[in-house]
């Protein structure tokens, strides 16, 4: 292919086989010491011939010379020596011109549409939100309002805190980030009180507006009233309020791992296989015959291909394959505990909490393994809103 794009001339070494035999070998080992690439040389009758980039060609007279030989070009190859030949046919430019009109158009789309952060369970449901949200392959780009999608996005999907939704070219990426389910809030004009989300021991209570119920020390438990919007008004009758504020207890949680000493794990084999995808108006074309089998770690990179300054609905992926083996191996008790801790750590990170007071960890054996539990103390602001309703009567 990449041949083809060059301009290759076919010449013929005259004076080089009867009259004087050891004048080829001599030229050619000329051309060859000056790093010029010729290719495909043979015999036909009493006539030589070969084959060199059109680039190199001249570059040959200095080896001719000294091997006293003659050299003439008797047939051109090439995609340059065919756009001279039909570059003279108005239908040509013709058609190159409604190509590139073509390719500029489907630019103008979005072609490619990549969900990140996206569980295997829930990869169906946030499909068909993108889908119902109007982003979808063939949407024009100018019509794909980004901050508007992230909304209807997190309307449709509440267990995904932030979703982002960017674009580069004819390819389009939603990320989407988990989240900590948290109650709806209540309308600021609305009354409501702060009631505890979860259990735990005050530490601090700042009240901006309502009457404090808790003082630190205290210990409350899911839906005890921390802060009340209700107070006692003028002529027996009840003010209510919006409450607000911030209060922070100390919450105990423990977290338990535990794991096997003999394992089966994955190890690289060393082997790499590397293949290529084109990407073209939202199909996949596989550049390779039969896929490899067997166990692969995959990682990939893209290359978006532009005309011009425009960005093609084309991309081209390249793919590095990382074969792996499952190998039985047993672990020793440290390893296991190491890989436990890293589990917990994780779990420990992604707790919704401001600070972590203590950590106290406990390890224990079983059959074959070993079982690791962290006691972990957070200090959390535990307080939600909570509307208050009243009744035809006036009370709660």
């Amino acid at each position: 292919m990449i041949s083809y794009l060059r301009s290759i001339h076919q010449f013929e070494i005259i004076d080089a086989t009867q009259k004087n035999p050891q004048a080829a070998a001599r030229f050619l080992n000329l051309a060859n010491r000056r790093r010029l690439r010729i290719f495909n040389v043979y015999c036909q009758g009493d006539r030589m011939y070969a084959f060199i980039h059109a680039a190199d060609y001249a570059k040959l007279a200095d080896a001719a010379d000294k091997a006293g030989v003659t050299l003439e070009v008797r047939k051109t190859y090439g995609l340059p020596y065919r756009l001279r030949h039909y570059g003279k046919r108005m239908g040509f430019w013709i058609g190159f011109g409604l190509f590139c009109f073509l390719l500029w158009y489907l630019s103008l789309f979005v072609w490619f549409i990549e969900l990140e952060g996206i569980p295997d369970e829930l990869m169906v449901s946030a499909s068909d939100a993108v889908y119902a949200a109007g982003l979808r392959p063939g949407t024009l780009i100018a019509a794909v309002d980004g901050p508007q999608l992230e909304l209807e996005l997190e309307k449709e999907l509440p267990d995904f805190d932030l979703i982002k939704v960017s674009r580069m070219g004819c390819r389009a990426l939603v990320h989407f980030s988990p989240s900590v389910k948290k109650q709806p809030s209540v309308p600021e004009s609305a009354p409501c009180n702060l009631i505890a989300a979860q259990p735990g021991e005050i530490v601090d209570v700042i009240a901006t507006e309502g009457a404090p119920m808790v003082q630190p020390g205290d210990v409350v438990y899911p839906g005890d009233t921390l802060v009340s919007g209700l107070f006692p008004g003028q002529e027996d009758k009840i003010r209510m309020v919006h409450a607000c504020g911030e209060v922070t207890a100390l919450v105990e949680q423990s977290f338990t791992e535990s794991t096997t000493l003999r394992q089966v794990v994955k190890e690289p084999t060393g082997r790499i296989v590397t293949v290529s995808r084109l990407n073209a108006f939202g199909m996949d074309i596989p550049l390779y015959y039969n896929a490899p089998k067997g166990l692969f770690r995959k990682t990939h990179m893209e290359s978006p291909i532009s005309l011009l300054g425009f960005s093609l609905p084309i991309s081209l992926r390249r793919e590095e394959w990382h074969e792996l083996c499952r190998t039985e191996k047993n672990l020793t008790a440290d390893e296991c505990i190491a890989a436990l801790d890293n589990r917990l750590d994780k779990r420990i990170r992604a707790r919704d909490a401001l600070e972590v007071v203590s950590d106290i960890r406990t390890v224990s054996s079983m059959e074959n393994g070993v079982r690791v539990t962290r006691h972990v103390t957070f200090l959390c602001s535990i307080a939600e809103e909570r509307e208050i309703l009243l009744n035809d009567g006036g009370e709660e």
